[in-house]
């Protein structure tokens, strides 16, 4: 299995991926973890990345919502200094961070349409987005624009953080209350992409529950989609992919908030 280093990209049919041939190591020994969803809350995240440094993860998948919207809890350049300062990262954008990285730019039309589209009314905060992005030092603004909207981060391990090709909505399984938008056909789309990429194994955030998930892609194969796990006020919820011989395994964890990093 490769895993990519995070430098460089490739499009396959329209989809944007991390290239993969930087740093190889096999099946017998690789791990990914994986947290999302942290929403701008220092303490969870670092809580989440001891606990996956401690099992020795090669990689760890951010899946989106690394800030609020439109205000964090803690300061936005606090939880992105954590990210960047982490080599073994590679984080997604989710819909909280897809509103501050694209107003005032030509991607706000596009990112309010698809808002508005979920089925679930927009609030007034979105009358604040401006002034929660002066919130983000221009650095790290321009680091979280930079990121891709989702990718391979192993041979047949996609991640992103809501639904291939839409971080508002989820497949797995839909919400009446905000999914109701989401078509037969948008399904089948979503399942395209990662038939695409043979992709196998979804790493997503969005939704905390269920932390797995079972579906089919277009040709029959199986899909499977990994959470990692709720959050609270004292526990961080994270996951841990191992594959070994051409076998996966999943463990979750939940980390105590208030660990810190070594």
């Amino acid at each position: 299995m490769a895993v990519s280093s995070g430098e460089g990209a490739q499009q396959i049919q329209g989809i944007e991926t991390l290239d993969t041939p930087q740093v190889t190591m096999t099946s017998d020994d690789i791990r990914i973890g994986l947290v999302s969803d942290c929403e701008g809350s220092v303490a969870p995240l670092v809580a989440a990345l001891a606990a996956m440094k401690e099992h020795g993860c090669d990689v760890i998948a951010y899946a989106g919502d690394i800030l609020a919207c439109p205000f964090s809890p803690d300061p936005p350049g606090e939880t992105i200094g954590l990210l960047r300062a982490e080599a073994s990262v590679r984080a997604v954008p989710g819909n909280n961070d897809r509103y501050l990285l694209a107003w005032g730019t030509p991607r706000w039309q596009q990112t309010l349409w698809m808002r508005l589209r979920r089925s679930d009314p927009a609030g007034a905060w979105l009358d604040d987005v401006a002034e929660g992005q002066a919130q983000v030092p221009p650095d790290d603004l321009a680091w979280l624009r930079a990121l891709r909207e989702e990718f391979l981060i192993a041979d047949g391990v996609w991640v992103c953080h809501g639904m291939p090709g839409n971080p508002w909505n989820t497949l797995w399984p839909c919400s009446p209350a905000y999914d109701g938008n989401v078509s037969e056909s948008d399904r089948q789309a979503s399942l395209r992409i990662l038939s695409q990429v043979d992709a196998q194994i979804v790493l997503c955030g969005h939704v905390p529950e269920p932390r797995e998930y079972h579906d089919q892609l277009p040709d029959g194969r199986a899909l499977r989609i990994v959470r990692a796990g709720p959050r609270d006020e004292t526990r961080v919820g994270y996951a841990v992919l191992t594959s070994r011989r051409g076998s996966c395994t999943v463990e979750w964890g939940d980390a105590a908030i208030g660990r810190t990093l070594t």
